[in-house]
């Protein structure tokens, strides 16, 4: 499963790509090359969107992002290898950061319980 992540290019452009995620202890963290676009936006600006791909049960996530500290990389390493089977510390295509997103707010849509639109949970 992917969630997306949207980020903001120099010029105030969005830039919107799907990324492997893992939700842990409140927060949301994926592994990003540092040559990549989104990691170049958010070492301008941390603040970044995230959304679920489920267009029936919508969530859309609004926080800060950050380069993870080192014994947070290893813990989640392990999480990673078990949900996708990809372990970002041994693969040698780049040059990986993994990113902490600390959310600040959180909307969600479709929940079943009501007709209301655009919850904010918190």
């Amino acid at each position: 499963m992917t969630i997306w992540l949207a980020t903001v290019r120099f010029d105030g452009r969005p830039h919107l790509v799907p990324v492997w995620y893992i939700w842990l202890d409140g927060k949301i963290y994926f592994a990003t090359g540092s040559d990549t676009q989104k990691f170049t936006n958010m070492y301008r600006n941390q603040s970044v969107s995230l959304s679920l791909p489920d267009t029936d049960s919508v969530v859309i996530i609004e926080g800060e992002a950050h380069v993870a500290d080192r014994g947070t990389v290893d813990v989640l390493a392990d999480y990673f290898y078990h949900k996708y089977e990809w372990d970002f510390r041994y693969d040698d295509s780049t040059t990986w950061r993994l990113i902490e997103v600390t959310p600040f707010k959180i909307l969600v849509w479709g929940d079943g319980y009501d007709e209301m639109e655009g919850i904010r949970v918190l």
